[in-house]
């Protein structure tokens, strides 16, 4: 039968002090190791855990859970169990168990254990972590700080705007859908390189609303062209603006795989080119590598003609598509963008560090300029620029923004990249 643990006293390392944001959250510990089980409940219960439960076998597990009046809000399962293992477990909780997290533990070779989290996070449940046995308390304060934070965006509604055709039109109209510009900046010198426009509704009432708000209402209802031609067009009276001032920077556009489909976009692009005063160097055409997958002739004819006139050409999420290496040998790409999947991963899993290294190393060979999104962190830019990676985006830099901004976030920029700059120099 399933049991309770009896409240243990606190386990009160130097510094550590139970949180009471954790007072209400009701934990559940899967394992038949009960020296682990005790261990871990005291942990958990030093770091401010209101409820803890600890069940020996897979099986009991899904009963009390299938059965419970109150869901458990964190899910702690071993993989190496008699009877029922831990991936067992795992598969049929995901259909009993969706309102709350995980973390896989076991004592087995740390890529079993990225395995079974990539098999979770393909399930759809919300893995918070994998850990190798024995657990820490520092480790536990983590996957408890994530659950938090994880719940707080969860419960939080998603608010997305009910919109037809005629409303959309008519933001369109006003511009009240306009490209923001995030920067990209060298990974060498941190000197701005260009920025990629995304776009963002101004709107009257709810204010600055970003894509997954609107943009599937925007493209299913018959104006992606429209809307492709309007972000295209914006993009690139601000890069002429900016030239202008004094700033002959890069823009890049995403485009969909159906703009490829258009025979006339590159009479549009060179014309919005020549009309705001750039080169056609100056303008990067991003599109998504998964795109490119479905269609051969017209894309390829599309692509061509813009290559030939100078326009660069970057894969977007390079290495989340099927037939990434094709596309590289087959298309005149310039550029490739490593999705930040791969830049996050590549911290913690050494195969995943090992791929990027190579991936960035085939890149020179091509000839090819490497884009690193999703750089959150200090970390994550010295890895890049140890590799070998060309240029960055991400928090880390700066955040997409209006294009009247960029001028003060150069100056912020260069503040910031003089003190990274100076801790490179000072590490051993």
């Amino acid at each position: 039968m399933p049991t309770s643990p009896s409240r243990p006293q606190p386990l009160s390392p130097a510094g550590t002090q139970p949180d009471r944001a954790y007072a209400s959250l009701a934990v559940l510990i899967v394992d038949d190791d009960p020296c682990f089980c005790g261990l871990t409940t005291r942990m958990f219960t030093a770091l401010g855990v209101g409820h803890v439960q600890v069940l020996h076998s897979g099986q009991e597990a899904l009963t009390l859970v299938a059965s419970a009046t109150r869901p458990f809000d964190l899910i702690v399962c071993d993989l190496d169990m008699p009877d029922m293992d831990g991936i067992e477990t795992l598969r049929h909780m995901a259909t009993i168990a969706k309102g709350a997290a995980f973390v896989v533990v076991s004592a087995a070779e740390q890529q079993i254990l990225r395995t079974v989290a990539e098999l979770a996070k393909a399930r759809g449940m919300r893995l918070l972590g994998s850990l190798s046995k024995p657990l820490g308390m520092v480790a536990l304060g983590d996957i408890l700080n994530r659950l938090t934070a994880s719940e707080q965006t969860t419960r939080r509604p998603f608010q997305r705007v009910q919109a037809d055709r005629q409303r959309l039109e008519q933001a369109l109209d006003r511009n009240e859908i306009i490209p923001w510009f995030q920067p990209k900046v060298s990974l060498q010198d941190g000197t701005l390189k260009g920025v990629e426009a995304l776009v963002r509704w101004q709107h009257p009432q709810l204010g600055v609303l970003t894509p997954g708000a609107f943009l599937d209402s925007l493209e299913g209802s018959g104006l992606a062209d429209r809307f492709a031609e309007h972000m295209l067009r914006h993009a690139l009276e601000q890069a002429g603006t900016w030239a202008r001032q004094g700033l002959p920077i890069g823009v890049a556009v995403n485009l969909s795989v159906g703009e490829l489909d258009r025979l006339d976009l590159p009479e549009l692009v060179l014309d919005l080119i020549g009309q705001n005063g750039l080169r056609a160097s100056q303008v990067t055409l991003e599109v998504t590598e998964s795109g490119l997958m479905t269609d051969i002739t017209t894309p390829f004819d599309v692509i061509s003609r813009l290559a030939m006139k100078g326009v660069r050409l970057s894969i977007d999420d390079f290495g989340t598509g099927y037939s990434t290496i094709q596309q590289l040998v087959r298309l005149p790409f310039t550029e490739f963008k490593v999705d930040m999947s791969f830049v996050r991963g590549a911290q913690e899993n050494d195969r995943v560090r090992i791929v990027l290294d190579s991936t960035i190393a085939m890149a020179r060979k091509l000839s090819l300029s490497v884009v690193g999104e999703g750089i959150e962190n200090r970390d994550n830019w010295m890895m890049l620029k140890t590799m070998g990676c060309d240029l960055a985006q991400g928090f880390f830099i700066g955040k997409p923004m209006p294009g009247g901004e960029l001028e003060n976030w150069s100056l912020d920029w260069a503040r910031r990249f003089a003190t990274l700059s100076h801790e490179q120099e000072v590490s051993p």
